[in-house]
């Protein structure tokens, strides 16, 4: 199973976060290799790719941007505004999609915009569906998250006794990168109230979750 979810934030308290200066980094080509060859930088960042030796070209995987082969000497730069990973590759001396420590490849990985922080804590509901929500508890020392789901079946359940077997709460958790977290989905079942009853919790599914503001998350 594999959980997806819109919610608007209901309690949040975050501080805005100051955005660091774009800054460039520079790649060297030289011996038919990308020195660094695995960069990762943030919106707004350039890389500028430095011929120092040999006759190459740097050009991306998907041929939407590059330059023209020359001698030692010529600079491209190019200016990477949205997440995501980008590769590139020397036309002369590789090929798309070649491992970077094998090819003459390098791999530009821009990290999100929005990082998760533990302002993002509190109960989370999507306007459209109440009585349902999530409640999340972002662990900055270890990056961890926690969260427990108030959902239900998707099938009318029968009866109206307290805990009617149509009400789904379940747990979640595991940790975070950026603005994203990958989770494990618990059921824990056999509890009754106010009795020290032995409690038997299942994975039962998995969720990735990311957020793109302060606000929502996916």
């Amino acid at each position: 199973m594999r959980a997806m979810f819109a919610w608007l934030l209901v309690l949040v308290s975050l501080l805005a976060a100051s955005h660091a200066a774009a800054v460039t980094v520079d790649v060297r080509l030289t011996n038919n290799r990308f020195t660094p060859n695995d960069i990762t930088i943030n919106p707004g960042d350039s890389v500028r790719f430095i011929n120092d030796q040999g006759f190459h070209d740097v050009r991306a995987d998907d041929g939407s941007y590059g330059n023209t082969p020359g001698n030692p000497g010529w600079q491209f730069s190019r200016t990477y505004t949205t997440a995501g990973e980008y590769r590139v590759y020397c036309t002369l001396h590789s090929a798309p999609g070649v491992d970077i420590n094998v090819g003459m490849n390098a791999r530009i990985t821009v990290r999100s915009a929005f990082s998760i922080v533990q302002g993002l804590n509190g109960t989370w509901v999507n306007g459209n569906n109440l009585g349902q929500g999530f409640l999340f508890d972002f662990q900055t020392s270890n990056s961890f998250m926690f969260g427990a789901w108030f959902t239900f079946d998707t099938a009318t359940p029968t009866g109206t006794e307290l805990g009617n077997p149509g009400q789904r709460w379940l747990t979640l958790q595991g940790n975070y990168a950026g603005d994203t977290v990958n989770l494990q989905i618990f059921s824990t079942s056999g509890g009754i109230f106010n009795t020290p009853s032995t409690t038997t919790t299942t994975q039962v599914g998995t969720a990735l979750l990311t957020f793109s503001s302060c606000t929502q998350g996916t």
